[in-house]
């Protein structure tokens, strides 16, 4: 391996999906692109189900067929069951995506593949070399201008750049290290807890169904549980619960029974899980049950001068509706774009650093209007919240809210699987219009802190969007990658409708 350079044009702290899509698209440009990575690549990473918008992203990076051909779980949709006196409601991406499916992977190996791409664009790509702190401009303290980088061999150095893209996830090394500015959503500070179970497993299979994903409120009201087939022969199954809650549940007992405990809190997921077994951990730890903390927040800044923040150490939103590869993508575009609209000369630093806060946030609004609704509903119980109270089933509420889960508010396309159809903004406008409604309604009492969070959230980004979010963002510069997929998917057969699961 060539050494870390003494300086590069873009540096990228974090090899995740979010810097190594950022650097794939700097290096097909012919940007002199590094990437310093604190982890050994492949990593144990959380975070295994994706929306099918992500194929668009991909084909723009030339990566699409590299994954798909590498053999992860399809994922033809997705499966909620938000009231157990409700039958639970579909989500079905094939009709909607030019590329047919969505996926469940492991992550390790899906985000080891995305680096060793950007690495195939011209990257330079290092992992096991930490960012540990920044240098600054002495004219300008919030200019940085340098990186300071270790191994645990004891090797470090400086490293010096022009432009830098942060992706260094939780870690966070400009938002919590230098602004501290993360505002954590209290209502929805989770806990995740989960494990993998191998065997027999039930939910879609033979069916078209196959692959997707099935999420169930608890019965008490405390948060959901996940059930998503990898392409490994694993299930994973695990649950986000409010850390109060948790902290409950947690009374006196070990984490891997608090895990056998949310069971009794589920039916349809019990079914399914059938009599698969517990596997051991994946990363080699001890204990075959994980946890860690799930909460969602957003950083004031996240982006200015000549730097950008992307993925989860811009923002992280309750995984709910898988939406954070997406997110990341999204931001990641936008903050390689940017950059390069500056180096090309066609913006100015302000200019291009807003339109990255406009597509970072724009995108993060969706997600959080969307999840917080489905939380409102879950904490409600058999209140009719999502619903019209001659309704018996979510079915209207999802198709509402469709363009944003699948991601396809974000490019442009939502139509049947030929793709021929572009979303448009009032479809789009439908969905928000729906979702912003439901805050400070007849039932907020029973939600105070998820409706006062909900509503401040939507306040201070109102500030920073316009509010009907008539921001066109990375879905021009996507049109090549749908015409793309189009032409080479032309003739396709989408996925075929076969028995449909009770």
């Amino acid at each position: 391996m060539s050494p870390v350079p003494e300086k590069t044009t873009v540096l990228v702290i974090g090899g995740g999906p979010a810097g190594s899509y950022s650097a794939s698209v700097l290096a097909r440009r012919g940007i002199d692109v590094t990437i310093l990575e604190g982890a050994k690549f492949p990593r144990y990473h959380i975070g295994e189900s994706l929306l099918a918008s992500t194929n668009y992203f991909l084909e723009y990076i030339g990566a699409r067929e590299k994954v798909m051909a590498y053999g992860f779980q399809k994922k033809p949709g997705a499966t909620f069951r938000l009231r157990k006196d409700f039958p639970p409601v579909y989500s079905n991406f094939t009709d909607h995506s030019t590329g047919n499916h969505a996926l469940n992977v492991n992550r390790a190996e899906y985000d080891d593949l995305l680096f060793r791409h950007a690495g195939s664009q011209g990257a330079k790509i290092f992992d096991e070399h930490k960012v540990n702190s920044l240098q600054f401009s002495a004219e300008d303290s919030d200019r940085p201008t340098a990186a300071e980088w270790s191994t645990k061999a004891g090797d470090k150095g400086v490293i010096h750049f022009d432009y830098l893209i942060d992706a260094s996830g939780r870690y966070g090394v400009i938002s919590d290290k230098y602004h501290k500015d993360r505002k954590i959503t209290q209502s929805l500070k989770n806990l995740a807890i989960w494990g993998y179970w191998k065997g027999n497993y039930k939910y879609g299979q033979g069916t078209d169904r196959e692959g997707a994903p099935f999420l169930e409120a608890l019965h008490d009201h405390t948060g959901w549980a996940w059930f998503i087939p990898l392409n490994d022969k694993t299930v994973s199954i695990g649950a986000c619960i409010h850390e109060k809650y948790m902290k409950e549940k947690k009374a006196g007992k070990t984490q891997e029974e608090v895990y056998q405990d949310i069971f009794s809190q589920l039916e349809m997921v019990n079914e399914y899980k059938a009599d698969a077994v517990l596997a051991p951990s994946k990363d080699g730890a001890a204990s075959p049950v994980y946890m860690a903390s799930d909460f969602s927040y957003l950083a004031d800044n996240v982006g200015a001068k000549n730097y950008r923040l992307v993925g989860d150490a811009a923002a992280f939103i309750d995984p709910f509706f898988s939406n954070g590869v997406h997110i990341a993508f999204v931001g990641a575009l936008s903050a390689a774009l940017s950059i390069l609209s500056v180096i090309d000369g066609r913006a100015t630093e302000d200019g291009s650093a807003d339109f990255h806060m406009r597509e970072l946030k724009s995108v993060y609004m969706r997600f959080f209007v969307v999840v917080a609704a489905a939380y409102r509903q879950m904490r409600g119980g058999e209140l009719d919240i999502l619903n019209d109270v001659d309704e018996k089933s979510f079915d209207r509420a999802f198709a509402l809210i469709r363009p944003v889960i699948q991601g396809t508010g974000d490019i442009g396309q939502d139509s049947t699987s030929s793709g021929d159809k572009e979303l448009t903004e009032t479809e789009l406008q439908a969905a928000m219009q729906f979702v912003f409604k439901l805050f400070g309604g007849e039932h907020s009492h029973a939600m105070d802190d998820l409706d006062a969070d909900a509503k401040s959230r939507l306040k201070a980004l109102g500030d920073q969007l316009p509010f009907n979010l008539q921001h066109d963002g990375v879905r021009m510069v996507l049109e090549e990658a749908q015409a793309s997929m189009k032409a080479k998917m032309e003739g396709y057969t989408p996925i075929q409708a076969l028995a449909t699961p009770a």
